[in-house]
């Protein structure tokens, strides 16, 4: 039996299913088929356009914004999707807050959509949590996330090469002022002795003030990595600071 009858058997499979047992979109209720997301729900979500390609802030025009040319981060590139506003700030709070796991493919699918397969990123880093919290919530979503992206993009995730030494208080409780001295040495390497990639990528839910990137990316630039990117799945605009 080959390959592409197989491939073909399983897409009429899935059709059918969703006919016969439509998926009820996690936000409305009515039926969105193979997906979570309902398309109607799925065109709320405000993209980001044209972006300052080091932090993903929106730009009138392709160029770095001022921030970023007088007092650069750490990454080199910043990858994300959408506004962090509702619908889609309500989905990451779930995934994030709540448990609710299903979410993991379908942001890794729309954030590999949007990178495709063509990335020259050698390994995936998600953000860590402190043990405490780890055993609070039960899981790490950045974790859950750079998962599914690595099964998608098939580069390898390393899930214990960074760890939070620091149990810090949640930068959504604290002031933006605040919030850059919160994660100061917030990270550190497990193993010094592993050589590391050239390219990686820091995995995260949601970009906001870029202080807990930029404090990740620092680990990693001292360790001698050559290009780093940030990919998360929503860019706080403004003054909303919620990450």
């Amino acid at each position: 039996m080959s390959t592409t009858f197989i491939t073909k058997l399983v897409h009429q499979s899935k059709q059918l299913y969703s006919k016969l047992m439509p998926i009820p979109c996690r936000l409305c209720g009515d039926s969105s088929q193979l997906r979570s997301i309902c398309d109607g729900c799925m065109n709320d979500f405000i993209k980001l356009a044209t972006v300052c390609p080091r932090c993903a802030l929106p730009l009138q025009h392709t160029q770095h914004c001022g921030h970023c040319l007088n007092n650069p981060p750490e990454q080199d590139l910043s990858i994300s999707l959408y506004r962090y506003s509702d619908p889609i700030r309500q989905l990451i709070l779930d995934f994030k807050y709540h448990n609710q796991l299903y979410l993991a493919p379908f942001f890794g699918q729309l954030l590999a959509q949007k990178i495709a397969s063509t990335s020259q990123v050698e390994l995936l880093i998600p953000i860590p949590l402190h043990p405490n919290r780890l055993k609070d919530r039960g899981y790490n979503q950045s974790h859950e996330l750079a998962k599914s992206l690595s099964r998608q993009l098939n580069i390898p995730v390393n899930p214990h090469l960074l760890t939070r030494v620091i149990d810090t208080p949640s930068q959504s409780s604290m002031a933006f002022k605040d919030r850059k001295k919160n994660m100061r040495n917030a990270f550190k390497l497990s193993h010094h002795s592993l050589e590391l990639p050239k390219h990686i990528a820091i995995i995260d839910d949601v970009l906001t003030t870029g202080h807990t990137a930029n404090a990740a990316a620092k680990v990693f630039r001292k360790e001698g990595v050559a290009t780093i990117e940030i990919w998360t799945i929503a860019r706080t605009v403004k003054a909303d600071f919620n990450d």
